[in-house]
């Protein structure tokens, strides 16, 4: 019985308090500037301090500006670029070129020696002289038939071991021309000479003379033709229609970002990157003073056009959830909300391809408040 009478002080206290809530809830409707809500619209009263904040745009048509674009880097046309590799094991005894010097095709690059090109010259004298040997037997046999003194076979014997020794002589000698050295216009006992495959630049030198060389996949040099570049741009999956072999194509480089290049699509791949999707685009672009360098980035500009689209400013895109919506005005301090299906931005203004016609006035301040 006392605990009872403990507790109904207490319970009245809560009452009392639910009582006042009660009244408070329903006196705030009652405000002249609260912002009410009817269904998907929005009444914000003149009276209320959000009013003043609120600002609407009329949607309109505006030019709006289609670019393709797509991150790039330049590369050294495959077939102009050239990492010399040692054509045999070997010693390097003298290097010719250094990094930056220009070479000719055909200039000397390095001598190198190597025991199997010592061979191979030894193969080569060896050949000579037992193909001198067969023709002089040919030549005897020959004079000895036509007296009498030996049969025709004979003959033909000493005929077909000269034919083996000239196709042996030619092997051989097929061997010096492949490694660089004519037989006919060096004299044997030569260094085996490294030549450059094609006219353009040193690159770099990873060789040093008295160094040995065993790896024939190791590069000694690098040399490269660089009057033409390519550029690799890596297109979207969705763009790629819109490129075509030989289209003009505009890069902007890191390296002078405000100078524009301009250059060719001289081919779109055939295949996607399965993990990116995206296509490569290479472009050519001369490079005659040689101020683009491989590896540097690039953003590659491969088609412009112009529309008309509806557009509104993109402060009028107010995101809900997973969803875009605006606020339109549809009377005097009144504003409802659609949902919207927007599309390219740029700039300050994006394109909006449903929720909104011409001539609505659309909330572009403050929208995010009326939620």
């Amino acid at each position: 019985m006392p605990r009872l009478f403990l507790a109904s002080p207490i319970l009245c206290v809560f009452l009392s308090i639910a009582g006042c809530g009660d009244a408070q809830n329903k006196a705030a409707p009652d405000d002249p500037s609260a912002i009410r809500h009817v269904n998907n619209q929005v009444i914000v009263p003149a009276s209320s301090p959000l009013a003043a904040r609120l600002e609407v745009e009329t949607a309109q048509l505006t030019a709006f500006i289609h670019r393709v674009t797509a991150p790039a880097s330049v590369e050294a046309d495959p077939a102009r670029y050239a990492r010399i590799l040692p054509p045999l094991n070997g010693r390097i005894l003298r290097l010719f070129v250094h990094p930056g010097d220009r070479v000719e095709r055909g200039q000397e690059l390095l001598a190198m020696d190597s025991p199997d090109f010592v061979g191979a010259q030894t193969d080569y004298a060896r050949s000579r002289s037992a193909l001198a040997q067969a023709e002089r037997t040919v030549t005897r046999q020959e004079d000895l038939a036509a007296h009498g003194i030996i049969g025709q076979r004979d003959v033909d014997q000493a005929r077909t071991d000269r034919d083996s020794a000239a196709s042996d002589f030619e092997r051989t000698k097929d061997r010096l021309l492949l490694l660089g050295m004519d037989p006919d216009k060096t004299k044997l006992g030569a260094p085996l000479i490294v030549r450059s495959p094609l006219t353009g630049k040193v690159l770099d030198v990873t060789t040093a003379t008295g160094e040995f060389r065993n790896d024939p996949n190791a590069p000694l040099m690098t040399v490269a033709d660089l009057s033409d570049i390519w550029v690799t741009a890596n297109v979207q999956e969705k763009d790629i229609h819109l490129v075509r072999k030989g289209d003009p194509a505009t890069a902007t480089f890191a390296a002078y970002p405000t100078e524009p290049f301009q250059g060719k699509v001289l081919f779109v791949a055939d295949v996607l990157d399965p993990d990116t999707r995206t296509a490569k685009v290479r472009i050519v672009y001369p490079n005659l003073d040689g101020r683009l360098r491989p590896a540097m980035f690039a953003t590659v500009t491969l088609k412009t056009w112009d529309t008309q689209e509806l557009t509104v400013p993109t402060t009028a895109l107010v995101l809900v959830g997973d969803h875009t919506t605006v606020f339109v005005q549809v009377a005097p301090n009144t504003y409802e909300q659609r949902a919207a299906i927007t599309g390219e931005q740029q700039g300050p203004r994006t394109i909006v391809k449903s929720g909104v016609k011409v001539g609505d006035k659309v909330l572009i301040r403050e929208g995010a408040l009326l939620q």
